[in-house]
């Protein structure tokens, strides 16, 4: 790592890109966590159990 002189700057590239994708993923999850937004697992099937609701309310009104 950094010993070719001309493979340098890819390298430095993508380090930053790495970097930089990393601190996009814990910048979201801190963002959600403080916005107390489903986060994991419970994501994926929070936006179900809304929709699945919200049609049983429509078919059996109150």
């Amino acid at each position: 790592m950094f010993t070719n002189p001309q493979t340098l700057w890819i390298e430095i590239l993508v380090i930053a890109f790495v970097v930089l994708f990393l601190a996009f993923v814990l910048g979201r999850y801190i963002y959600k966590k403080i916005k107390h937004l489903p986060t994991g697992e419970c994501e994926c099937c929070h936006k179900s159990k809304k929709q699945l609701l919200k049609e049983y309310h429509k078919k059996y009104q109150k």
